[in-house]
């Protein structure tokens, strides 16, 4: 067989097998004895290397001087990527060269990979073809997007799944957003196994109407290569509304509750809410509430149990969005806590004494304990045994207790002072009132005239006195 039949063979076999002919007209010194795709299916948009391997022939009768290596598609006029003046290989050597592209379309995709050299003078031209699958392989990122405010923090929730048969390892997340800023941007996996899926929650808040919330994930495949996968979703802002409504009415009971309803009528929740109670610049009671969202009402009761009758301030304190805020309202508070009362009093002469009596009656709706009614000692008025101070304890709300009391009083006191201490609703109360006597007097010896009792004792002593004369004249009948 001659030199060039022979040559035609080999050209053949070259080709039919993947590897490269040498130039035409050229014996086979140098060709390409492989390209190594990694990752071997990049998804889209990923970086991925074609490592081409070529390789001078051992009979080759000088180096070659490798000038170009590019990559198109099969019949492409486009370069994928290009790298140049690659360095010299001698006879019998091979040298790797990689090259780094990416495709942003998932598919098939039929590429060749060209080298040029310089050997002795002559170029020589090489090409091997390279079959890559671009798909959509690997854990996939969804990004789900809230409604949204301006300035308002927005929930925004980020699910990576495993669909593959391969564990990723080394699972890193990170959000980002044009116009927004992203509290706590970054979550890390140690591994995310085949089948599984996992929600991470962001918090995003936006400065501008419209931008894009970008999730990009980093893993590592089950070989060893670093990959990532990009997601994102339109972040749409509303602008901030803001309008805060509160209702104040009282509950029920002695000390009733100041029933406030909180009304958030904005597009962006109520946050650091606190409630205050105010009586003119006094506080009365702040109360701190929890988040009101958007839209949504919240009813909070204020006990009170310093204030008796008073004309409250309802005041809410919060922030909504960027904006600090107060709302107002007031209230006519009114409490009826147990309430001590002398009632029923009746006043007598013992002995020169005054004896006060009468009922500790309870006006309010909740019980009094500890109740004492004592003589006051003043000018011309001295407590009295036998009871100076009358203990009746506790009074039921709507109830009452007897009590006595006594005093010596001197002439021409027409008043005595009783005071009366208690417990309600657990505050010691005070009260001060005054008993009239100036209708009491001694009676009068020096009248000549029988009075009732002394009627009353001549008539029984009459009585008696038949008896006895009627049973003596029985029994002396009888001997």
């Amino acid at each position: 067989m001659s030199r060039r039949v022979l040559a035609v063979a080999l050209l053949t076999v070259v080709v039919l097998s993947g590897v490269s002919p040498p130039a035409v007209g050229q014996e086979a010194t140098a060709y390409i004895d492989d390209v190594v795709v990694s990752p071997a299916q990049p998804t889209p948009g990923e970086r991925f290397t074609l490592t081409t391997v070529v390789q001078n022939a051992q009979n080759s009768p000088a180096n070659l001087d490798v000038t170009d290596v590019y990559v198109r598609t099969a019949g492409g006029v486009r370069d994928l990527a290009r790298v140049e003046d690659l360095g010299t290989i001698p006879p019998g050597s091979d040298l790797r060269i990689p090259l780094s592209l990416r495709l942003d379309d998932p598919g098939t995709y039929d590429l060749r990979v060209n080298v040029v050299g310089q050997s002795n003078g002559e170029t020589q031209r090489l090409q091997y073809p390279v079959v890559v699958r671009v798909r959509e392989g690997g854990p996939q990122v969804a990004v789900e997007v809230g409604d949204a405010v301006i300035g308002t923090d927005t929930p925004v929730a980020v699910t990576v799944s495993n669909g593959e048969d391969e564990v990723a390892r080394n699972v890193r997340l990170s959000v980002a957003a044009d116009g927004a800023t992203v509290e706590n941007d970054v979550r890390v996996l140690p591994r995310l196994d085949p089948g599984q899926a996992q929600t991470f929650n962001f918090s995003v808040n936006p400065s501008t109407e419209e931008s894009e919330v970008v999730a990009s994930l980093q893993y590592t495949t089950a070989d060893g290569n670093a990959r990532t996968t990009v997601a994102s979703a339109p972040l749409v802002a509303e602008p901030l509304r803001e309008e805060v409504r509160l209702e104040a009415e009282l509950g029920d009971g002695a000390r009733p509750a100041v029933v406030v309803d909180v009304t958030n009528l904005g597009n962006a929740p109520l946050d650091d809410l606190v409630l205050s109670l105010r009586d003119g610049d006094a506080v009365v009671l702040r109360k701190p509430v929890a988040t009101v969202p958007a839209e949504s009402e919240r009813t909070v009761l204020l006990n009170v149990s310093s204030v008796d009758r008073a004309t409250l301030d309802v005041v809410a304190t919060y922030q909504t969005g960027d904006r600090d805020g107060t709302a107002s309202t007031s209230i006519d508070y009114v409490a009826s806590p147990g309430e001590i009362e002398l009632t029923g009093v009746d006043v007598e002469l013992e002995d020169g004494t005054v004896h006060i009596s009468g009922s500790a009656s309870n006006i309010g709706l909740s019980d009094a304990q500890s109740v004492v009614v004592r003589v006051v000692p003043t000018d011309g008025v001295e407590p009295a045994r036998p009871y100076k101070e009358y203990f009746v304890g506790s009074v039921p709300a709507s109830d009452f207790a007897s009590f006595d009391l006594y005093a010596n009083v001197d002439e021409g006191v027409t008043t005595v002072p009783v005071e009366v201490s208690y417990l309600a609703d657990g505050r010691e109360r005070t009260v001060e009132t005054t008993v009239d006597v100036s209708g009491l007097s001694a009676p009068d010896e020096g009248s000549g005239g029988i009075g009732l009792d002394s009627t009353l004792l001549l008539g029984g002593g009459v009585v008696a006195l038949l008896v006895v004369v009627g049973v003596s004249i029985y029994a002396y009948r009888r001997r």
